[in-house]
């Protein structure tokens, strides 16, 4: 058995500032053919979790294509877009390949193209009609209904913080497989909420309301009817301003009519539990008023509305600007600023140098302008590490060159790419020993919490102005409904 391998996967956040370009996902995963091997191998992700699978099967060769992947952001330059899809549909090693594996997020946005992953299935369907084809596809993602009719096989993350990435691509391995030497054919419906899912609340690790849901739906597949083969919910993502914005669930069955019941009963129990994912913040300037610090306890404070992983660009100054005023104690630590022109400055006047700055407010206003500092330089790297983490765990990653600057008791990060600080290593690569800093000041948000959950006594999200902040009212949607943000509407 040959499969076909490939990975288009990128989350877009509709109100970010800017575009996302070729750099974005060179500095992320662009690999092709057997390059993949290597780049994936005994990594945490999708396509190492293909890897890993096929060591599983010897009987099964696996043939790779483009994978590319870059950190969520604004929308992808359309140009772009293009050639990766044209370079997957075109790839003479899918000429005799019994199944495709795609890796896809399911909220990838092009600048012209609101779906481009229906796109890349509409045009390989063209070239092979009668192919069996896999997907697997983030908890945050946003599938159209044409989307989801191509496929025979479709799977979901479980687990979030998304710490079962290559479990997601086995299973849609282990279903794909079982097509192709049954040949009994399968396919994949999809009934939806009519409501979004905030992420806010939506951790599976400590009894949030989606935890209750990821069980029902394994209850669900273990108690339906041979034919249903795999149950998943999907949340959805809050800031794409798409059509196909709104949380359901994914079966995929070998009788259409039992894969719908079996859809709508996880639809309707997550319908029934949706208020509980109201996301109810506290200011930054309420809780950093309260001197949580006080008592000795170590504390991380998110800043979510920022979150790299939620399509924030590392640029909105309400946490710092807060911070800055509330007598932080010695020692606490800000991760991080999105600006590469700055870190080239503060690389040029050298380390223990004092430097003039402006953190934040270069890429969108809407969100505060930037704040004046007087900054001592006190570490530069070159922004190269492997995520030692439970997310992604062996996966590279370059910040691009990087700096930490001193600004009275707090220590700055700047980098040159926008990525989330999930990682221990992220840390240690700017010399910071996280079990000695009081207070730590972070754009992240529930991924966070992968490596770190006990690493601090608390962990507390506040919100400010931003493109994804907890108040979504304030962002311009265009093409979802306001109705599938009301989540006491009654249905």
């Amino acid at each position: 058995m040959k499969i076909g391998i490939s990975r288009l996967w990128h989350e877009a956040n509709s109100f970010a500032s800017g575009t996302t370009d070729r750099q974005a996902f060179r500095s992320g995963e662009w690999v092709h053919g057997n390059e993949a091997i290597q780049f994936y191998k005994a990594t945490a992700t999708e396509v190492g979790g293909a890897l890993a699978w096929q060591g599983e099967h010897s009987n099964t060769d696996l043939v790779f294509s483009r994978c590319a992947a870059a950190p969520p952001g604004g929308p992808v330059e359309q140009e772009l877009l293009d050639e990766i899809i044209t370079s997957i549909l075109e790839d003479t090693a899918f000429d005799d390949v019994d199944g495709l594996y795609l890796s896809l997020h399911g909220a990838c946005i092009g600048t012209k193209d609101l779906s481009p992953e229906t796109t890349l299935l509409r045009r390989l369907r063209v070239r092979f009609p009668l192919l069996k084809i896999a997907a697997s596809f983030d908890m945050h993602c946003c599938p159209t209904e044409q989307l989801i009719a191509m496929l025979d096989v479709a799977t979901v993350y479980r687990r979030y913080p998304h710490t079962d990435m290559d479990l997601a691509a086995k299973r849609a391995l282990d279903l794909l497989a079982r097509t192709i030497e049954t040949g009994e054919p399968s396919q994949v419906v999809m009934v939806r909420t009519g409501v979004v899912l905030p992420s806010f609340n939506m951790r599976t690790n400590d009894g949030a309301p989606m935890t209750g849901i990821e069980l029902y739906s394994e209850k669900l597949e273990q108690e339906s009817s041979p034919d249903v083969l795999a149950v998943y919910p999907f949340a959805s993502f809050a800031y794409a301003d798409v059509p196909a914005t709104n949380s359901g669930a994914l079966v995929t069955s070998t009788d259409t009519e039992k894969g719908i019941e079996a859809g709508q009963q996880l639809a309707d129990y997550m319908s029934s539990v949706r208020e509980a994912f109201s996301p109810m913040l506290p200011t930054a300037k309420s809780v950093l008023a309260k001197h949580p610090w006080v008592s000795r306890n170590r504390i991380a404070i998110l800043e979510p509305s920022d979150n790299p992983l939620s399509g924030g660009i590392a640029d909105t100054t309400g946490l710092l600007e807060t911070a800055l005023h509330s007598d932080l104690p010695d020692g606490s630590v800000f991760a991080f600023f999105f600006d590469p022109a700055l870190v080239q400055k503060i690389h040029k006047v050298g380390l223990g140098a004092q430097i003039d700055v402006q953190l934040g407010g270069r890429l969108d206003m809407r969100f505060g302008g930037p704040v004046a500092a007087h900054a001592e330089v006190v570490c530069l790297t070159d922004g190269k590490f492997t995520n030692a983490g439970p997310m992604e765990r062996g996966l590279p990653v370059a910040l691009g060159e990087t700096a930490v600057i001193g600004i009275g008791p707090l220590r700055v990060i700047v980098t040159s790419a926008c990525k989330a600080p999930n990682d221990p290593e992220y840390f240690r690569l700017h010399d910071i020993d996280l079990s000695t800093v009081p207070v730590l000041l972070v754009k992240a948000k529930n991924h966070f919490r992968a490596a770190f959950n006990e690493s601090f006594d608390e962990i507390i999200m506040v919100d400010t102005p931003g493109p994804a902040m907890a108040n979504i009212s304030t962002l311009p949607f265009q093409h979802v409904p306001q109705q599938r943000f009301d989540l006491s509407r009654k249905y």
